[in-house]
């Protein structure tokens, strides 16, 4: 992590392609579509996808001490949106035991569970007819109120799942992300979503995108498994 006058400037990554010989990746604070919470985690990729050509989305969610779940994604019209994704278990700060764990990728199931999510962070823009500029864009917090009184403990630390998926959103199809992109049945979400086995705290990043591939907002979601995991 860089720094200038102790404010943090941006994050030095992983290559997407997880090629030792390739140069790893600056995300700088300075770029729109590199969007950060409090916690450590962000969200990285274009402000307006290319909808014709293959576009990479990258995320980092924090968890409980220094673990993080770390993922990207490949999308392309041409595979009809369906993301071709990489998960990795890593520890912060970045050590040579967490870069023998590019060689393993942990395993995505099919099935993604269901989550009762608690609490929401979003951005977006005041009016959603305006133009990304993220810092110009207003954040909100949201605690659900159905899930504000479950206080289960989730402090345990444990081995990480991931998914990484894409959601088409209608006007009122999803109340989570309705409000975000409104009015376009071909609008999407690009959802990365992490949960650790021992304490089944789920965090996940979404990025909405409006039909045009124009980035509308982004949400950082934490909550925890309904039920048991399989």
């Amino acid at each position: 992590m860089r720094s200038c006058g102790g404010a943090v400037q941006g994050v030095r990554e992983l290559s997407p392609s997880l090629d030792a010989n390739e140069e790893k990746i600056y995300l700088n604070r300075a770029d729109g579509g590199f969007v950060y919470v409090d916690d450590g985690s962000y969200s990285f990729g274009p402000e307006k996808l290319d909808l014709t050509d293959e576009t990479m989305v990258m995320t980092s969610l924090a968890f409980t001490g220094s673990q993080r779940g770390w993922l990207t994604a490949k999308l392309s019209s041409e595979d009809g949106m369906l993301p071709q994704s990489t998960v990795l278990e890593m520890f912060r700060p970045i050590s040579s035991v967490t870069e023998q764990l590019a060689v393993n990728n942990l395993e995505q199931d099919a099935s993604v569970p269901a989550i009762n999510w608690k609490r929401i962070q979003r951005v977006r823009m005041p009016n959603s007819s305006q133009p990304w500029v993220l810092a110009r864009a207003k954040w909100e917090q949201q605690t659900l109120p159905d899930e504000a009184s479950n206080d289960d403990d989730q402090s345990g630390t444990g081995p990480l799942m991931g998914w990484s998926f894409v959601e088409t959103i209608g006007s009122k199809e999803n109340e989570l992300f309705s409000d975000i992109i409104i009015g376009s049945e071909s609008s999407f979400c690009v959802h990365m979503m992490a949960i650790c086995q021992e304490s089944a705290v789920a965090r996940s990043t979404t990025r909405c995108y409006d039909s045009t591939g124009l980035l509308k907002g982004v949400a950082f979601l934490e909550g925890r498994v309904k039920g048991e995991l399989d």
